[in-house]
């Protein structure tokens, strides 16, 4: 699950790992890598059914 914000600040964040992204243009286009990279270590450390707390 991502949350994209456009208006008023620019920033993505995967809320199961907590990444962030500040530039969704470049996620809307397709650059998911670091989140896929995050979500699969976070499968491998047993971390699947966990939320990250949304500190915003």
């Amino acid at each position: 699950i991502r949350s994209y914000v456009l208006q008023p600040y620019q920033l993505v964040k995967d809320l199961r790992t907590g990444v962030e992204n500040t530039s969704p243009s470049s996620v809307l286009d397709g650059d998911l890598d670091e989140f896929m990279e995050a979500s699969l270590s976070h499968r491998i450390e047993g971390g699947a059914g966990e939320a990250v707390a949304d500190l915003d």
